[in-house]
C-alpha cells in the first residue's frame, strides 16, 4: 500500500483479481496465436519492430487490461485520426484509404449534415480541401453550359475561368444573373444559377425562393453560396436549393485556423456522386483541418448568433451617421460615413426578403463606405480591436479595404467581419479610429 505498511485496500485486491482473470480468459480464447504474439512481443523489445508493433502484439497476446486500454470509443471529445491507410476488414466493411474516406471526416460530415438539415428533411455534407475546391466540385458535377452569376467572391469567377479553359470554351459561359421572372427566357435545362447571398462584400441579398421557383420550371439547378450566412442563420436547402456551398474556413470553422470547404445536398445519391468525384480529383481535406472544423461545429450557433447580433447593432449605429439618417439625430461621425450595407437595416433594399429567408439573423459581416478613399485605406491600420486581414467569420473582428483585392469594388468601401468581442468595445474602437483617419 502507498499509504504505509499493511495489506492493500480491498478495491486494489479486487481490481488485481479482475485483471488476472481477464488475462487468463483472453489467453484461453486466443489460443496458440496469443502465445506466438507474446513471443514476438518479447523478442522485439528494444527494436524498431517493437516501436511499430508492440501495441497490436500486446492486444493479440491478451496483455495489459484488454482492448479497452487503447480504445477511443469512450472519448467525450471526438478523437482525431491521422491515419492515411487502414487494415483490411475481414467483413469488407471499413475504411481503406483516406483519400476515399476516413473516420474523422465521416463523423464531421455527419455532424455538418445534421446542422444543415431540418426536422424531416435530412442533409448530406461532403467536405473539401477549400471553398474553391467545393466550388469546382459543384460545377464539375453539374456541367452547365451557362452559369447565371453576378459579382460576389472573385475566387468563384477564377474557378469558372479554369473550367471554361478545361472545356475548350464549350461550357460554363457566365451570364449576368437576371431577375427571377426572366430566368426561363435566359436559361435552359441543365444550366445553373449561382446565388451568393448575402453577397461578398456589399451584403446584397437574392430571393432564394423566387429563383428556385423560376429555375424549377425551366429545369435549371440552383446552387447557393451560403458562406456569409451559415446555419442557423439561413438554410437554403429548406428553400428548395439543389446545393449549398460553404467555405468552411469562415464561420463554420470560425477560428481562422482551418482551411476547408463543403457542399451540402438533400439528395443522398448526389452526395455519393460528389464523394466519388472528390476521390478522383484528390480534393480531400486533411484530417487535422476536419477535426478543427468538427470541434468548431459544437459552438457554431453560439458564435454566429452573437456575431450576427453585434454586427446588426454596429451597422445600425454607423448608419445613424449617413446622409440617409435623420439630420436631427446627433452622431459623432456625422458627415464621415457615406453608406452602410447590412440586411438588418430597414433601408436595405432586400430587408424584407432577408428577414424571411434568414430567420436566425442577418449575418456577422457588413460593409461601410467612408467619405474619402484616403480615410477608407487608412482605417484598417488605425484600429486596435479590428485586425487588418482578409477572410471573415472568425472569433476575431477583421476589417479590410476590399479594393486592394478586387478592382470592381468601390474605393470607399471596407468589409467588416465582426467577431465575438463586446459591442461597446468594438463601437468605441471604430469611433476613435474613423475620427482619426478622417482628420488626416
Amino acid at each position: 500500500s502507498s499509504l504505509g505498511s499493511g495489506p492493500p485496500p480491498p478495491y486494489v485486491v479486487a481490481r488485481a483479481c479482475r485483471l488476472a482473470m481477464a488475462k487468463r480468459k483472453a489467453s484461453d480464447q486466443l489460443g496458440p496465436e496469443a502465445g506466438y504474439a507474446q513471443a514476438l512481443l518479447d523478442s522485439s523489445r528494444g527494436s524498431l519492430t517493437g516501436a511499430v508493433h508492440a501495441d497490436s502484439l500486446l492486444l493479440e497476446a491478451g496483455g495489459e487490461e484488454g482492448a479497452w486500454s487503447f480504445s477511443v470509443a469512450a472519448d467525450i471529445a471526438p478523437p482525431l485520426s491521422f491515419s492515411t491507410t487502414y487494415q483490411c476488414a475481414s467483413d469488407g466493411q471499413g475504411h481503406v484509404y483516406s483519400r476515399s474516406s476516413a473516420p474523422t471526416r465521416s463523423r464531421c460530415e455527419a455532424l455538418l449534415g445534421a446542422v444543415e438539415g431540418t426536422p424531416g428533411a435530412p442533409a448530406y455534407a461532403v467536405l473539401y480541401s477549400s471553398g474553391l475546391a467545393a466550388c469546382f466540385a459543384a460545377f464539375s458535377r453539374l456541367l452547365p453550359d451557362r452559369v447565371g452569376i453576378s459579382g460576389g467572391y472573385h475566387g468563384t469567377h477564377l474557378v469558372l475561368k479554369q473550367l471554361q479553359r478545361i472545356s475548350g470554351g464549350t461550357k460554363f459561359q457566365c451570364v449576368p444573373l437576371p431577375k427571377p421572372a426572366d430566368v426561363g427566357t435566359v436559361f435552359k435545362s441543365g444550366d445553373v444559377l449561382w446565388l451568393e447571398t448575402p453577397l461578398n462584400p456589399d451584403c446584397s441579398v437574392c430571393d432564394i425562393v423566387a429563383y428556385v421557383d423560376a429555375a424549377r420550371t425551366a429545369g435549371v439547378r440552383v446552387v447557393v453560396d451560403g458562406t456569409f450566412a451559415p446555419p442557423p442563420l439561413q438554410r437554403p436547402l429548406s428553400l428548395g436549393a439543389d446545393i449549398v456551398m460553404h467555405s468552411t474556413t469562415k464561420y463554420l470553422a470560425g477560428h481562422s485556423d482551418a482551411l476547408g470547404g463543403a457542399l451540402c445536398v438533400a439528395d443522398a445519391k448526389l452526395a455519393d456522386e460528389l464523394r466519388a468525384d472528390r476521390t478522383a480529383l484528390g480534393s480531400t481535406p486533411g484530417n487535422m483541418e476536419v477535426w478543427l472544423l468538427m470541434r468548431s461545429l459544437r459552438t457554431l450557433h453560439l458564435r454566429v448568433e452573437r456575431q450576427s447580433c453585434t454586427a446588426a447593432k454596429l451597422a445600425a449605429w454607423l448608419h445613424g451617421a449617413t446622409p440617409d439618417a435623420p439630420a436631427s439625430t446627433p452622431h459623432p461621425l456625422r458627415g464621415l460615413i457615406v453608406a452602410v450595407h447590412h440586411p438588418s437595416l430597414p433601408t436595405h433594399p432586400m430587408h424584407q426578403v432577408a428577414a424571411r429567408q434568414m430567420p436566425g439573423g442577418f449575418g456577422g459581416c457588413f460593409a461601410v463606405e467612408l467619405a474619402t478613399e484616403g480615410a477608407a485605406k487608412a482605417l484598417p491600420g488605425s484600429l486596435h480591436l479590428f485586425k487588418d486581414a482578409t477572410s471573415l467569420g472568425g472569433v476575431e473582428s477583421l476589417i479590410e479595404w476590399r479594393r486592394k483585392y478586387d478592382d470592381a469594388i468601390s474605393p470607399l468601401l471596407l468589409r467588416v467581419s465582426v467577431g465575438v468581442e463586446e459591442y461597446e468595445h468594438l463601437r468605441a474602437d471604430l469611433e476613435r479610429s474613423i475620427l482619426d483617419v478622417s482628420r488626416a
